[in-house]
């Protein structure tokens, strides 16, 4: 992936993140969205969990920033995944080689 490519698809990327219950996504949504963060809540993908769920989607570049605004108001995430530019998901701790 060339320089440009790679600053586009770092633009375009999402990344989901996934909580234990639809209580705890409404609450993060709630204060993701009152710091002014692009948010979707999306059906999980089947790719991750055969689970009926709702995830909070967000731009690839929100990523840490939304790690650590979770962490300092407590809310346990049970996964944060980036999809790779091939169309897989990949669990946050697994990005190192993107």
């Amino acid at each position: 992936m060339t320089e440009i490519d790679c600053r586009s698809y770092h633009q375009a990327m999402k990344c989901i993140f996934l909580f234990a219950s639809v209580h705890q996504v409404m609450r993060a949504e709630k204060l993701l969205k009152g710091r002014g963060m692009e948010v979707n809540l999306i059906p999980v993908p089947r790719e991750i969990s055969s689970d009926c769920g709702v995830a909070i989607e967000l731009p690839g570049n929100f990523r840490e920033e939304t790690l650590c605004l979770l962490e300092e108001h407590h809310f346990p995430v049970m996964g944060c995944y980036t999809r790779t530019p091939e169309g897989d998901w990949v669990r946050g701790d697994e990005m190192k080689n993107f």
